[in-house]
């Protein structure tokens, strides 16, 4: 099997979509041997900043001289970025082997009423191969939820890392915030420690306190009176943090607390502070208010919180022309709004998911909040259209990881 043909048939069950429960996880990884009961994980969930927390965790860990693992989607560039040992994706013949042998397995569960979805496919697939690796530590970041996501087979978590909570999967987890605390909260296990982000809704802590109370979990969240801004930049943030000087090369101050969240789980598993300070200097995150250039942003938040981080940039500069994409599924209106910030052009337009919004739709939403806007189903010939209208005007693509994946290669070829 060709890596082309491993992807052709991985994507042929992106047809089943999102079916929460573990029965099907439970028998696929049965069938492999259980991979999952021989890895030390740390365990992460919530709405916003997993991506970013996973990857700063697995940067201190690598940096500590720990054979690590990452597990986190989407991808922006590479379908492999999704399983990572050192921060080295997956190679493409490897991927194409374990399809190779996870095909019959799941064939035979077919066969049997069972029919494991792709994202379940790829997390068995993701256990096995960090096995095979023996790696050391496996920071795993939750697919949608927690207490019933694919990745929520692990018995006995090292910590469960809950970052920022907010609405976004109402459909799924709940209209509540409480609701949706009660889903992420479900990767909290018995006699482990739980570390949350510093900032959560009333709510969303009373349900993060009463879970680990009755899991028998020490929490522990950052402490901000022991923060100390030093330098604020859009190239790097410098901070003190328990007396530790930290470097962090991610820009907003969203992702100042994400970093508090990987530093206090750093800590509180004991890693020494020299391994924390260079694996968040290391840590560099595709589009998450990423800056191509000076005047170029590429941003994958998708949900009123996300978004809500990305209008605090835009409303530094003016007269910005935004390309946007939203899935349908979105809380649509509200992302708009807070991406219309300074905004003198509007881009509407789609990536290639089914649950993406038709341009014409996005674009009337669009005309709410922009008095000049376009739509363009093809995301290149979006972005054609910013840089034909770009004079000095600052441009940002965004709304979804998606879109981001999309177009991040033509966006930095276009700039050179």
């Amino acid at each position: 099997m060709t890596y082309d043909n491993a992807l052709e048939y991985i994507h042929s069950f992106l047809k089943f979509g999102s079916k929460p429960g573990l029965e099907r996880i439970e028998a696929l990884l049965k069938k492999l041997g259980n991979p999952q009961k021989n890895l030390r994980i740390v365990h992460v969930a919530g709405t916003n900043g997993k991506g970013s927390v996973s990857t700063m965790i697995s940067n201190i860990f690598r940096a500590e001289g720990k054979k690590t693992g990452l597990f986190t989607s989407p991808y922006i560039v590479d379908f492999c970025e999704r399983i990572q040992v050192d921060g080295e994706m997956i190679p493409h013949e490897k991927l194409a082997l374990l399809t190779e042998k996870i095909k019959p397995i799941v064939e035979e569960l077919n066969n049997e009423g069972i029919e494991p979805t792709e994202f379940e496919i790829i997390t068995a697939m993701a256990f096995d191969f960090y096995n095979t690796e023996k790696c050391d530590i496996v920071v795993l970041e939750v697919g949608l939820g927690g207490l019933l996501d694919s990745t929520n087979v692990v018995e006995k978590p090292l910590a469960s890392v809950i970052t920022s909570i907010s609405f976004d999967h109402t459909d799924v987890l709940g209209n509540t915030l409480t609701e949706i605390a009660e889903q992420k909260c479900g990767i909290i296990k018995e006699n482990s420690i739980t570390v949350a982000y510093p900032f959560q809704e009333f709510e969303v802590i009373k349900k993060i306190r009463e879970t680990t109370g009755e899991k028998n979990n020490s929490l522990f969240v950052p402490d901000l009176s022991l923060l100390e801004i030093e330098e604020c930049t859009f190239e790097r943030t410098v901070v003190k943090y328990k007396d530790v000087e930290l470097t962090l090369h991610l820009f907003g101050e969203h992702q100042i607390y994400n970093m508090l969240t990987a530093v206090e789980t750093a800590l509180r598993l004991g890693v020494n502070e020299d391994a924390i300070k260079k694996g968040i200097e290391s840590t560099t995150m595709p589009a998450r208010v990423e800056f191509l250039s000076e005047k170029i942003i590429l941003d994958g938040g998708h949900n009123e919180s996300g978004t809500e981080m990305m209008k605090k940039v835009l409303s530094l500069f003016e007269e910005n022309i935004v390309v946007v994409s939203m899935m349908a599924d979105k809380d649509v209106d509200i992302s708009v709004k807070n991406l219309s910030s300074n905004a003198k052009v509007m881009i509407a337009t789609e990536c290639s998911n089914p649950r993406a919004m038709k341009c014409n739709d996005l674009a009337e939403i669009c005309k709410k909040y922009c008095s000049e806007v376009y739509a363009f189903s093809n995301p290149f010939e979006a972005i054609d259209k910013a840089f034909n209208l770009k004079k000095d005007n600052l441009v940002a693509v965004c709304g979804s990881l998606y879109l981001a994946s999309e177009v991040r290669e033509y966006l930095k070829n276009k700039i050179q």
